[in-house]
């Protein structure tokens, strides 16, 4: 009789456990008021079926149209918040800046930063407060980037005169690939002394290198389920723990060789780049407990590597796939050129401030085309309350650019490619305005924005000035594909094949190598 009535009472909380947990949640969900989530949410995997096999910044943008401008989502183990529109935006990356300065722990990032000692990915604290003010100094000052103007300039000059040798046979270019060789090609140069890779290297390892860095940011982007049920993370279902690891182990090879050759290297004069730069810094000012060592040293040399050039390559690629498809906006940009600059002398950077359009266009591709769509995730260290819900401490904080973008009540016309609207305005994306936020803004902005910016713009303004572009015969502009790829920074997921013409005098292709 005794272990009948225990056994019923045992049924009876059984019944009941499940029943008062659903209760409480209920309960605490009223109580603290979170944010709008979609329904239903799944056992185990939350909401991740509404991304399988999506672009996961178009998802978001799709709920928040239903969920609004916050709305809190559930992807497997980790309490997701997406925020939608420029006001939210402004309480999360700057009222609650410090709040949400941290990053989450994401296995594909975690391996190629070294353990998270990259600027992008490392926690909020001391060590990446001091390794910012390091990078700062070393490579991003004003005197720094204008120091490096002749670099630009000769690769550049180099990528000009390529492009004419190619186009005097009708060559059709694939923009993309040309411009993610250029970029890794300049910082390479930006970062390691001068010419190390072309001098140090073969042209077969040179090649090999770029292809290792194209592999490791891809993999970087890619969905990693791992994250989000930690209990599959020992048998690595996927393999990308493993590919991660082999990309990293190639690119130990060039770096360890790089810093090695550098340490060794007797010079003559007292010049000194990036790497000597970086290093001094780190051994002289270093107030941290933690010392620099040279896997830190690499973490922020193998990200500036890729996320410099996979940017820089998105943004002119979708600014050219625009152009062409609106031919009346490269004509008003061709003229100012030939307007500010004519035609007996190249684009300089010093140009740049009087090519009005021409930094409107780059702010119009910048907003359609962000070049990181979903900033990278931030963490929040402790509870706070944003747009009037709670967002418990330990959230992952995805800030969706691509929607704040697209936003009616910011832009008219949103979805349409027009540089006209930044004629004249005032809105930067310096990260003060956060309708335009394409490096972010607070504490985690880009440090490299005022370079990537410069990039950008001399690059766009040297290859229309140079010459016609044209898509090939057999594709009209109706046809140009304008689908993302599905990746940190949302490339065209078909490469934009362009035939180019010259359009300036001879000598200017010939010549132009040295300012």
């Amino acid at each position: 009789m005794e272990f009948a009535n225990y056994f019923h009472c045992v049924q009876i909380l059984v019944l009941l456990v499940p029943f008062h947990y659903v209760i409480m949640c209920w309960y605490i969900r009223k109580e603290l008021k979170r944010a709008p989530s979609p329904f239903p949410s799944w056992p185990i995997v939350g909401h991740l079926p509404l991304l399988v096999g999506k672009i996961s910044h178009q998802v978001f943008y799709t709920l928040s149209k239903t969920y609004g401008d916050i709305m809190e989502l559930k992807l497997g183990s980790i309490r997701t918040i997406v925020i939608s529109s420029p006001k939210m935006a402004k309480e999360v990356l700057k009222i609650h800046d410090l709040v949400f300065a941290s990053r989450p722990k994401l296995i594909n990032s975690q391996i190629s930063s070294y353990n998270g000692h990259s600027l992008a990915w490392a926690p909020y604290g001391d060590y990446w407060r001091h390794a910012r003010k390091v990078e700062v100094l070393a490579l991003f000052t004003a005197k720094r980037i204008d120091d490096s103007k002749n670099v630009r300039h000769e690769e550049l000059s180099f990528l000009i005169q390529r492009i004419f040798e190619d186009c005097k046979g009708g060559k059709l270019l694939n923009m993309q690939k040309m411009l993610h060789s250029a970029g890794l090609t300049l910082l390479t140069r930006l970062l390691f002394r001068n010419t190390y890779f072309t001098t140090k290297l073969s042209s077969e390892e040179c090649e090999e290198f770029k292809d290792i860095i194209i592999e490791q940011t891809s993999l970087l982007a890619s969905f990693n389920i791992s994250d989000y049920i930690p209990c599959l993370k020992p048998f690595d279902l996927q393999g990308l723990r493993h590919h991660m690891n082999q990309a990293l182990l190639k690119v130990d090879k060039f770096l360890d060789k790089f810093i090695g050759d550098h340490r060794n290297e007797k010079r003559l004069d007292n010049s000194k780049d990036f790497f000597d730069i970086l290093l001094s810094l780190s051994e002289t000012n270093n107030n941290s407990n933690e010392t620099f060592n040279d896997n830190k040293l690499k973490a922020i040399l193998n990200e500036d590597l890729m996320a410099g050039s996979e940017t820089f390559t998105t943004t002119v690629e979708w600014a050219f796939a625009e152009l062409l498809k609106h031919p009346e906006v490269m004509k008003k940009a061709q003229d100012e050129l030939d307007d500010v600059v004519g035609h007996q002398r190249i684009v300089d950077e010093k140009d740049l401030p009087q090519l009005k359009y021409l930094q409107a266009i780059v702010k119009e591709t910048f907003r359609l085309h962000p070049p990181v769509p979903t900033l990278i995730p931030h963490e929040n260290f402790e509870s706070c309350e944003v747009g009037g819900y709670h967002v418990s401490a330990k959230s992952m904080i995805l800030v969706n650019l691509w929607a704040i973008h697209r936003d009616p009540h910011a832009y008219e016309n949103p979805l349409d490619f027009n540089p006209e609207r930044f004629v004249g305005s005032v809105i930067d994306v310096k990260g003060n305005d956060f309708q335009l936020l394409p490096f972010g803004s607070g504490r985690r902005i880009c440090p490299a924005l005022s370079l990537g910016l410069i990039m950008v713009q001399i690059y766009l303004a040297r290859l229309l000035h140079s010459f016609v572009w044209k898509l090939p015969k057999e594709e009209n502009i109706e046809e140009l594909d304008m689908i993302e790829k599905s990746s940190l920074t949302a490339p065209k997921a078909i490469p934009l094949q362009v035939i180019p013409n010259a359009r300036l005098p001879f000598h200017l292709y010939v010549t132009s190598q040295h300012i």
